[in-house]
């Protein structure tokens, strides 16, 4: 999207954080979680509660989306994980650039989680609030320092609830949750700017590989919250589909159910959208054919799936508009 009518307010509310925060909170920690430097703060994870005492200076960040919620906050980690689409994502290094900071050393998950590399960095504490994190490594990051991991053993957290739970531990709650509110805010403006995403149908696919297209369904996830805000429904027949019970990775004899108003549909690599230009069961679809596949950029496509305040703010400059193009066939 570039909504130029958007971009300044969307940008203007992450510059309320320059350094650490330290605001109130009405949070549900513990009554001391106005975080002045010689008192607590407790917050709970799957693992029970977690601690920090003052305001942590030395943080090692477990995810990208975890990067983004420590420097919401106003702090530069130590180190941090690094981006699998590219080391450092653009809205990551704005917020650094902002915080007046370098980017850190970058933490390479590529095989197990580098506990000694974290423990070298001498954290006071670790956010794996984005990470699958087992009892095991739970207890090696816990033996470092205090570890905050996602709120449910079920479910990831959502981009919000993971901004709240780290700024409850940093006592700026109040100011993350105006940014939330402005992002929120900024995506309905947009829904108002374009009437032609209202109830407008929606299918995301992974086009990963010429045998399959994975569907990212389900009501809960980040995208289909992201897109909903802009007043966007997903598909009835390929969430009932899904719902139903079958695989969400489709064979080429049930391309149809890409079929809708919009079709935001990413291709991991230039070979693979070669080989789906030359599938006539791919070509052939009116969602194809009508100009109406939205394709996302990699940092965009990253974006959808490590949603954080960060990203779903940059989302916000750049997603309206190119989804209101392909739903008017102008993709």
């Amino acid at each position: 999207m570039k909504l130029t009518r958007l971009t300044a307010s969307l940008i203007a509310v992450p510059l309320l954080f320059t350094a650490a925060c330290s605001g109130s909170s009405d949070s549900d920690t513990s009554a001391d979680s106005a975080s002045p430097e010689n008192t607590s703060v407790t917050v709970e994870d799957q693992f029970g509660e977690v601690t920090v005492e003052g305001t942590p200076e030395r943080v090692v960040t477990l995810s990208v989306s975890d990067n983004d919620a420590a420097l919401a906050v106003g702090v530069v980690p130590v180190a941090m994980a690094q981006s699998v689409v590219k080391p450092v994502m653009p809205w990551t290094e704005a917020a650094i650039d902002d915080l007046g900071g370098e980017v850190p050393p970058l933490l390479d998950f590529t095989t197990d989680v580098p506990v000694e590399e974290i423990a070298s960095y001498d954290p006071d504490l670790i956010l794996a609030t984005g990470l699958a994190v087992d009892a095991g490594l739970h207890e090696q990051l816990a033996a470092i320092a205090p570890t905050l991991t996602a709120a449910s053993v079920d479910s990831e957290d959502s981009w919000s609830q993971q901004a709240q739970r780290v700024a409850d531990l940093f006592g700026a709650r109040d100011e993350i949750d105006a940014r939330i509110d402005a992002v929120q805010s900024n995506l309905e403006a947009a829904a108002q700017e374009h009437p032609e995403l209202q109830g407008a149908t929606y299918v995301v696919s992974l086009l990963h590989s010429p045998d399959q297209a994975g569907l990212l369904t389900g009501p809960d996830s980040a995208t289909a919250q992201l897109l909903a805000g802009l007043g966007l429904v997903p598909s009835e027949p390929t969430e009932q589909y899904v719902a139903a019970g079958n695989d969400s990775q489709l064979s080429p004899e049930n391309f149809n159910l890409l079929e809708a108003d919009v079709l935001v549909g990413y291709f991991p690599n230039a070979a693979l959208a070669d080989a789906y230009a030359a599938m006539p069961v791919f070509t052939s679809l009116n969602v194809v054919q009508g100009g109406h596949h939205y394709l996302p950029t990699d940092e965009e496509w990253r974006a959808f799936r490590s949603t954080s305040l960060l990203s779903m703010t940059w989302l916000g400059e750049q997603l309206p508009e190119k989804i209101a193009a392909a739903v008017r066939g102008e993709a």
